[in-house]
């Protein structure tokens, strides 16, 4: 299944992400997933068949290259859908085409591009036209295409820019990035840290304080795969401090403190991810039984009747819970 031929079905499969989703945390798109009976993961490996990039956040590292997730994407041939794409399948956004309402007309008038240039710029796949109509983001791409080219950026170097992202991240659009006029008419794409050149180069000062978040999730897994716990235990807190909103991290780090034997650290972390994300079920299950191990019954129970209330279809909560109930008789 390629890009261009994935639909809902895809989410049916193993599905990774990349990037911070706008319209829901990490967990709760890992339980879509998994009510429409696909698996969730945190990596890209071979068995990976799709990988739907968040909107917020940036896909590339500081130096212009492409994050790990989509440079293994790429070298695994896994198709990538954006974000919006990923809205549409479940329900939660309007496809598109039923949002086109304005003419070819009326978006010259309103970016200040004449109507031979809008034609052809949908023809370019800079603007996306149906049926003789174009939406707001494509009103937001001409407006953002006219100032480049009043500012003297050849229509050929926002082609080859938008081109050089699409490698990337598919249906990108102009609407989804920022570019600027550089020295000697050249474009510049603005990024979390600052300006890129064409090339991925920086060409403004960056705060080098500033975490690619993802990009740091993924060194964190790394070092725990290489069984260097300290650093990765290290990253993850790093991480629960940059964005403690993310119930990923303190998930990740339960998980791995207690593989390691230290349940009393785990628990702790386990137990942040679900304030973090009250209902990220896997947490709650991860917890219950870490409680049921350490001979702590009742409060086991307790995380699994939440599990399955946040998740109802949840089969391991169920089967665990039944065991749970049997055996204190209730």
């Amino acid at each position: 299944m390629t890009a261009i031929e994935l639909d809902s079905s895809a989410l049916t499969r193993s599905v990774a992400f990349t990037g911070r989703l706008a319209c829901m945390t990490r967990a709760e798109a890992f339980e879509v997933v998994r009510q429409r009976g696909g698996t969730p993961s945190q990596t890209v490996t071979k068995g990976t068949k799709l990988l739907i990039v968040g909107e917020l956040g940036w896909p590339l590292l500081d130096d212009g290259r492409p994050s790990n997730k989509l440079s293994r994407a790429s070298a695994f041939g896994i198709p990538v859908a954006s974000e919006r794409r990923f809205l549409e399948w479940i329900g939660k956004a309007v496809p598109d085409d039923v949002n086109k309402t304005y003419s070819v007309n009326q978006l010259a008038a309103l970016s200040k591009l004449s109507g031979d240039l809008i034609l052809k710029l949908a023809q370019l796949g800079l603007l996306d036209e149906r049926s003789g109509r174009f939406g707001f983001r494509d009103l937001a791409s001409a407006r953002q295409i006219a100032k480049l080219l009043a500012d003297g950026v050849r229509l050929s170097e926002i082609i080859h820019a938008v081109g050089q992202i699409r490698k990337w991240l598919p249906d990108v659009g102009l609407a989804n990035v920022r570019l600027h006029a550089g020295p000697h008419y050249s474009l510049e794409v603005e990024q979390p840290g600052g300006r890129t050149d064409k090339n991925g180069q920086f060409v403004l000062a960056v705060d080098t304080s500033r975490h690619n978040l993802d990009d740091l999730f993924e060194q964190a897994q790394s070092a725990e795969e290489a069984g260097d716990i300290a650093e990765a235990a290290r990253l993850y807190r790093t991480l629960m401090k940059s964005d403690p909103t993310d119930a990923s991290a303190p998930f990740n780090l339960g998980n791995m403190l207690r593989a390691d034997g230290r349940n009393v650290e785990a628990e702790a972390a386990l137990r942040t991810a679900t304030r973090v994300d009250p209902k990220f079920s896997d947490a709650w299950y991860n917890l219950s039984d870490l409680l049921d191990e350490q001979g702590r019954p009742e409060a086991a129970i307790e995380c699994l009747r939440t599990a399955l209330r946040v998740a109802p279809h949840y089969a391991d909560a169920m089967f665990n819970l039944a065991l749970l109930l049997q055996r204190s008789n209730q």
